[in-house]
């Protein structure tokens, strides 16, 4: 086992810098994941930790030591990817001993190894088959197992179930994490799905456009936004965002299209005057029978999506569509006109910087 450390890691294509200073610890036995949209840096990031990405600047440590100039298959880490790279030609139990055998691993050694790691993931009937034989989900198993039987330091994984199906992903993501209880083992996992993140990850990274927005536990992240962007993509339906002014210090008169008003609590030393934009997840918002309610936007309902434990019903109020969750048999149609309670207590500021100055505690 080890940690990972990154000291400003920059990462050039000729001119274009791509990955802009990070640093980043990641402590021994950790689970961390790196979320963002397609192209924010998180797989470059994580192919510079592994060696098949050079470092243009900063410094790269394993377990303590400097990794910039190591190769790979010294750096103690294995990967798993995207696609499953299973030699078609092997089987299974072929596939997970290749590597140990170009390594000069002993036999007996070898057969060790294959059997714990199909134990673990529970693939020891699969062990005679070829990957034609089996279904997406083994053939990930097979996929992870040949990591497994590496022993490493690290385990990587580049975007390991972005070719499942969504019941087969939900299964993964429990075995994924029961994994990494049982080997306790430095875990760096690469997602655009903010739900894998926020269901697996003892640490999550936020990267954007090559920069880390925000580190931390995905409750820190989901309660405490740094900035609009971080409150904007952990969650899912996504915050809601409304067009406010905002007058006070300590506490702000929010104002929301000129009519609703809220007296939301701000940090002691923050003053604010003037436009700013105010947040509020779906599940913080309700659908209330009380229209003449202070804290109340009135809005027509234009789609309702029933889940049948929760349903979210797409409002459009006079200040801008907002998602609300509901209860699974909420009475509201399309059509309906109904109000939108809110609590200012649970209300996000963000400056015209799009910088939270105060988050809504649950």
């Amino acid at each position: 086992m080890a940690d990972v450390h990154m000291e400003k890691i920059v990462k050039r294509y000729g001119e274009v810098e791509v990955i802009h200073g990070v640093d980043l610890q990641i402590a021994d036995g950790e689970f961390a994941v790196f979320v963002g949209p397609s192209g924010c840096g998180k797989s470059t990031l994580l192919r510079m930790i592994s060696g098949l990405e050079e470092i243009s600047d900063g410094d790269l440590f394993i377990g303590g030591q400097q990794m910039n100039d190591v190769p790979p298959a010294k750096r103690g880490i294995a990967m798993v990817f995207q696609s499953y790279a299973l030699y078609p030609h092997l089987t299974a139990r072929g596939n997970l001993e290749f590597g140990l055998k170009l390594q000069g691993v002993k036999n007996s050694e070898r057969e060790q190894r294959v059997q714990k790691a199909a134990e673990i993931l529970q693939i020891t009937e699969l062990l005679d088959r070829r990957p034609k034989d089996m279904s997406g989900g083994q053939r990930q198993r097979v996929a992870i197992g040949r990591a497994i039987v590496r022993d490493p330091s690290v385990f990587l994984f580049d975007e390991p179930l972005s070719n499942l199906d969504a019941k087969l992903r939900v299964q993964m993501r429990q075995e994924l994490a029961e994994l990494h209880g049982r080997l306790n083992t430095t875990m760096i996992y690469v997602t655009h799905d903010q739900v894998e993140a926020m269901t697996m990850a003892d640490k999550i990274v936020v990267l954007q456009n090559g920069y880390v927005e925000q580190v931390g536990s995905p409750m820190d992240l989901y309660h405490r936004p740094r900035n609009r962007f971080v409150a904007g993509f952990i969650g899912s339906p996504g915050m809601n965002f409304l067009p406010a002014t905002a007058k006070g210090q300590g506490q702000a008169t929010v104002k929301i299209a000129g009519a609703l008003s809220l007296d939301v609590p701000l940090p002691q030393a923050v003053e604010v005057n003037g436009d700013v934009a105010i947040g509020i997840r779906p599940e913080h918002l309700k659908i209330s029978g009380e229209k003449g309610n202070a804290h109340t936007l009135l809005g027509e309902v234009s789609v309702i999506e029933r889940l049948g434990a929760e349903s979210f019903a797409y409002v459009r109020t006079e200040a801008g569509q907002v998602v609300v969750k509901a209860e699974g048999d909420v009475a509201a149609k399309i059509g309906d006109v109904v109000p939108v309670a809110i609590d200012p207590k649970l209300v996000h500021v963000f400056d015209n910087d799009d910088v939270v100055l105060t988050a809504g505690t649950a």
